[in-house]
Protein backbone atom coordinates (compact mmCIF):
# COMPACT_ATOMS: atom_id res chain seq x y z
CA UNK A 1 0.00 0.00 0.00
CA UNK A 2 3.06 2.14 0.30
CA UNK A 3 3.45 2.52 -3.37
CA UNK A 4 -0.30 3.37 -3.52
CA UNK A 5 0.31 6.88 -1.45
CA UNK A 6 3.40 7.76 -2.56
CA UNK A 7 3.83 10.60 -3.50
CA UNK A 8 6.46 10.70 -5.74
CA UNK A 9 4.98 9.88 -8.97
CA UNK A 10 6.55 6.90 -11.24
CA UNK A 11 6.13 4.10 -8.15
CA UNK A 12 4.21 1.14 -9.73
CA UNK A 13 1.82 -1.12 -8.64
CA UNK A 14 1.82 -4.59 -9.70
CA UNK A 15 -0.67 -5.96 -12.05
CA UNK A 16 -3.50 -7.88 -10.03
CA UNK A 17 -1.22 -8.12 -6.75
CA UNK A 18 -2.91 -7.34 -3.50
CA UNK A 19 -3.53 -3.41 -4.28
CA UNK A 20 -4.24 -3.86 -7.24
CA UNK A 21 -7.34 -6.39 -6.06
CA UNK A 22 -8.17 -3.67 -3.44
CA UNK A 23 -8.50 -1.11 -5.70
CA UNK A 24 -10.65 -2.98 -7.80
CA UNK A 25 -13.02 -4.08 -5.12
CA UNK A 26 -12.89 -0.35 -3.53
CA UNK A 27 -14.16 0.93 -7.13
CA UNK A 28 -16.93 -1.64 -7.63
CA UNK A 29 -18.22 -0.94 -4.08
CA UNK A 30 -18.16 2.79 -4.44
CA UNK A 31 -20.11 2.69 -7.54
CA UNK A 32 -22.75 -0.24 -6.08
CA UNK A 33 -22.94 2.37 -3.20
CA UNK A 34 -24.06 4.93 -5.75
CA UNK A 35 -26.20 3.11 -7.13
CA UNK A 36 -28.49 1.58 -4.22
CA UNK A 37 -28.77 5.21 -2.87
CA UNK A 38 -29.14 6.92 -5.56
CA UNK A 39 -32.71 7.41 -5.15
CA UNK A 40 -32.77 7.87 -1.68
CA UNK A 41 -30.09 10.77 -2.37
CA UNK A 42 -32.31 11.80 -5.12
CA UNK A 43 -35.25 12.67 -2.88
CA UNK A 44 -32.98 14.04 -0.38
CA UNK A 45 -32.23 17.87 0.36
CA UNK A 46 -28.98 16.98 0.79
CA UNK A 47 -28.07 16.08 -3.09
CA UNK A 48 -26.36 19.43 -3.92
CA UNK A 49 -24.44 19.02 -1.00
CA UNK A 50 -22.95 15.56 -1.71
CA UNK A 51 -22.76 16.66 -5.56
CA UNK A 52 -20.64 19.36 -5.20
CA UNK A 53 -18.68 17.53 -2.05
CA UNK A 54 -17.54 15.08 -5.61
CA UNK A 55 -16.82 18.13 -7.47
CA UNK A 56 -14.37 19.23 -4.85
CA UNK A 57 -12.80 15.71 -4.95
CA UNK A 58 -12.03 16.31 -8.52
CA UNK A 59 -10.55 18.94 -7.95
CA UNK A 60 -8.27 17.14 -5.46
CA UNK A 61 -7.44 14.54 -7.47
CA UNK A 62 -7.54 16.49 -11.16
CA UNK A 63 -6.03 19.43 -10.61
CA UNK A 64 -2.16 19.06 -11.27
CA UNK A 65 -2.86 16.78 -14.05
CA UNK A 66 -5.18 19.67 -15.68
CA UNK A 67 -2.39 22.25 -15.85
CA UNK A 68 -0.15 20.23 -17.25
CA UNK A 69 -2.96 18.72 -19.81
CA UNK A 70 -5.11 22.16 -20.53
CA UNK A 71 -3.15 25.07 -19.34
CA UNK A 72 0.73 23.80 -20.22
CA UNK A 73 -0.17 22.17 -23.02
CA UNK A 74 -3.10 21.32 -26.03
CA UNK A 75 -6.97 20.22 -25.73
CA UNK A 76 -6.02 17.91 -28.63
CA UNK A 77 -4.17 15.91 -26.23
CA UNK A 78 -6.35 14.98 -23.86
CA UNK A 79 -6.87 11.18 -23.09
CA UNK A 80 -10.17 9.31 -23.45
CA UNK A 81 -10.62 9.54 -19.25
CA UNK A 82 -10.19 13.38 -19.20
CA UNK A 83 -12.90 13.62 -22.15
CA UNK A 84 -15.16 11.51 -19.92
CA UNK A 85 -14.34 13.45 -16.61
CA UNK A 86 -14.43 16.64 -17.48
CA UNK A 87 -17.67 16.56 -19.13
CA UNK A 88 -19.30 14.24 -16.99
CA UNK A 89 -18.29 16.71 -14.41
CA UNK A 90 -19.94 19.83 -15.88
CA UNK A 91 -22.78 17.81 -16.68
CA UNK A 92 -23.08 16.78 -12.82
CA UNK A 93 -22.29 20.13 -11.32
CA UNK A 94 -24.69 22.20 -13.56
CA UNK A 95 -27.64 19.21 -14.52
CA UNK A 96 -26.85 19.05 -17.98
CA UNK A 97 -28.42 15.82 -19.39
CA UNK A 98 -27.50 16.63 -22.90
CA UNK A 99 -24.21 16.95 -22.36
CA UNK A 100 -24.06 13.67 -19.38
CA UNK A 101 -25.78 11.55 -21.83
CA UNK A 102 -22.86 11.95 -25.08
CA UNK A 103 -20.16 11.91 -22.18
CA UNK A 104 -21.15 8.91 -20.46
CA UNK A 105 -20.16 6.43 -22.97
CA UNK A 106 -16.40 7.52 -22.31
CA UNK A 107 -16.50 6.16 -19.25
CA UNK A 108 -15.18 2.98 -20.09
CA UNK A 109 -12.07 4.06 -20.48
CA UNK A 110 -12.14 4.08 -16.29
CA UNK A 111 -13.23 0.41 -16.12
CA UNK A 112 -10.12 -0.64 -18.48
CA UNK A 113 -7.52 1.85 -16.55
CA UNK A 114 -8.77 0.30 -13.11
CA UNK A 115 -8.38 -3.34 -14.89
CA UNK A 116 -5.35 -2.83 -16.91
CA UNK A 117 -3.60 0.32 -15.91
CA UNK A 118 -1.26 1.78 -18.21
CA UNK A 119 1.66 2.63 -16.25
CA UNK A 120 3.24 4.59 -19.68
CA UNK A 121 1.08 7.12 -19.62
CA UNK A 122 -0.33 7.04 -16.18
CA UNK A 123 1.45 6.42 -12.69
CA UNK A 124 4.66 7.72 -14.21
CA UNK A 125 2.63 11.20 -13.70
CA UNK A 126 0.70 11.12 -10.89
CA UNK A 127 1.12 8.71 -7.61
CA UNK A 128 -1.25 6.27 -7.36
CA UNK A 129 -3.99 7.91 -5.40
CA UNK A 130 -4.84 10.68 -7.42
CA UNK A 131 -4.34 8.21 -11.07
CA UNK A 132 -7.37 6.32 -9.39
CA UNK A 133 -8.93 8.83 -7.49
CA UNK A 134 -9.66 10.73 -10.68
CA UNK A 135 -10.93 7.45 -12.34
CA UNK A 136 -12.98 6.51 -9.76
CA UNK A 137 -14.49 10.01 -10.06
CA UNK A 138 -15.79 9.03 -13.96
CA UNK A 139 -17.28 6.06 -12.56
CA UNK A 140 -19.16 7.56 -9.70
CA UNK A 141 -20.54 10.64 -12.23
CA UNK A 142 -22.04 7.90 -14.52
CA UNK A 143 -23.57 6.51 -12.19
CA UNK A 144 -24.73 9.23 -10.09
CA UNK A 145 -26.46 10.61 -13.31
CA UNK A 146 -28.22 7.11 -14.15
CA UNK A 147 -29.39 6.78 -10.59
CA UNK A 148 -29.71 9.96 -8.90
CA UNK A 149 -31.34 11.78 -12.16
CA UNK A 150 -32.15 9.00 -13.84
CA UNK A 151 -30.36 10.32 -17.00
CA UNK A 152 -31.05 6.82 -19.39
CA UNK A 153 -28.87 7.89 -22.64
CA UNK A 154 -30.46 6.45 -26.19
CA UNK A 155 -29.46 4.99 -29.38
CA UNK A 156 -29.13 8.49 -30.87
CA UNK A 157 -26.93 10.12 -27.93
CA UNK A 158 -24.72 6.90 -28.39
CA UNK A 159 -24.34 7.80 -32.09
CA UNK A 160 -23.50 11.22 -31.39
CA UNK A 161 -21.20 10.42 -28.92
CA UNK A 162 -19.52 8.25 -31.34
CA UNK A 163 -19.34 10.52 -34.00
CA UNK A 164 -17.88 13.61 -31.21
CA UNK A 165 -15.30 10.91 -30.36
CA UNK A 166 -13.99 10.21 -33.91
CA UNK A 167 -14.32 13.83 -34.89
CA UNK A 168 -11.96 14.64 -31.67
CA UNK A 169 -9.43 10.98 -32.19
CA UNK A 170 -9.48 12.60 -35.96
CA UNK A 171 -7.60 15.63 -34.85
CA UNK A 172 -5.66 13.74 -31.92
CA UNK A 173 -4.38 11.03 -34.07
CA UNK A 174 -4.00 13.45 -36.86
CA UNK A 175 -1.47 15.27 -34.47
CA UNK A 176 0.19 12.52 -33.23
CA UNK A 177 1.13 10.41 -36.49
CA UNK A 178 2.25 13.43 -38.08
CA UNK A 179 3.76 15.71 -34.91
CA UNK A 180 4.77 12.95 -32.37
CA UNK A 181 4.47 13.73 -28.62
CA UNK A 182 1.76 11.79 -26.58
CA UNK A 183 -0.40 9.99 -27.67
CA UNK A 184 -2.84 9.68 -25.28
CA UNK A 185 -5.87 8.08 -27.03
CA UNK A 186 -3.55 4.96 -27.70
CA UNK A 187 -3.76 5.24 -31.76
CA UNK A 188 -0.23 4.90 -32.70
CA UNK A 189 1.19 3.12 -29.21
CA UNK A 190 -0.86 0.44 -27.59
CA UNK A 191 -1.54 0.53 -24.10
CA UNK A 192 -0.86 -2.86 -22.75
CA UNK A 193 2.03 -4.62 -24.31
CA UNK A 194 0.56 -7.78 -25.55
CA UNK A 195 -1.09 -4.99 -28.59
CA UNK A 196 2.30 -4.64 -29.56
CA UNK A 197 2.06 -7.83 -31.87
CA UNK A 198 -0.90 -6.05 -34.10
CA UNK A 199 1.43 -3.20 -34.20
CA UNK A 200 4.25 -5.55 -35.54
CA UNK A 201 1.60 -6.55 -38.34
CA UNK A 202 1.20 -3.32 -39.24
CA UNK A 203 -0.04 0.03 -37.91
CA UNK A 204 -3.23 -0.01 -39.46
CA UNK A 205 -4.54 -3.00 -38.56
CA UNK A 206 -3.81 -1.95 -34.63
CA UNK A 207 -5.46 1.06 -34.91
CA UNK A 208 -8.58 -0.40 -36.77
CA UNK A 209 -8.57 -2.93 -34.50
CA UNK A 210 -8.08 -0.61 -31.33
CA UNK A 211 -10.79 2.01 -32.82
CA UNK A 212 -13.39 -1.31 -32.98
CA UNK A 213 -12.71 -2.66 -29.92
CA UNK A 214 -13.42 1.31 -28.21
CA UNK A 215 -16.41 1.51 -30.49
CA UNK A 216 -17.67 -2.21 -29.70
CA UNK A 217 -17.51 -1.46 -25.70
CA UNK A 218 -19.80 1.97 -26.28
CA UNK A 219 -22.51 -0.51 -27.64
CA UNK A 220 -22.17 -2.71 -24.69
CA UNK A 221 -22.38 0.03 -22.58
CA UNK A 222 -25.96 0.93 -24.68
CA UNK A 223 -27.03 -2.13 -24.09
CA UNK A 224 -29.01 -2.29 -20.43
CA UNK A 225 -30.79 0.68 -22.19
CA UNK A 226 -32.18 -1.26 -25.07
CA UNK A 227 -35.17 -2.35 -23.17
CA UNK A 228 -35.88 0.74 -21.24
CA UNK A 229 -36.13 2.73 -23.95
CA UNK A 230 -38.07 0.75 -25.96
CA UNK A 231 -40.68 0.50 -23.35
CA UNK A 232 -40.45 4.42 -23.27
CA UNK A 233 -41.06 4.68 -27.03
CA UNK A 234 -44.05 2.49 -26.76
CA UNK A 235 -45.34 4.21 -23.91
CA UNK A 236 -45.10 7.76 -25.38
CA UNK A 237 -46.73 6.17 -28.44
CA UNK A 238 -49.56 4.72 -26.91
CA UNK A 239 -50.13 8.24 -24.65
CA UNK A 240 -50.17 9.35 -28.33
CA UNK A 241 -52.56 7.24 -29.65
CA UNK A 242 -54.92 7.73 -26.81
CA UNK A 243 -54.86 11.94 -27.45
Amino acid sequence: MNNFFNQVPGQSIEWFGLTHILIICAFIITLMVVILFGKRLAESKYERHVRFFLIVLVFLFEWRVFENRVLNTSIFRLPLCAIALYGLTYAIALKKEKIFKISYFYWFGTILTFLFFDTPFGLDRWSGWTYFGAHLMIGVFAMYGLSVFEWIPTKKNLFMSMYVLAIYATLSGYATFQYGGSDELFLKTPPVDFLNGLVDIHQVIYTSVFVLIAATIMILLYVPFIKYNKEQKDKSKGDNHVH
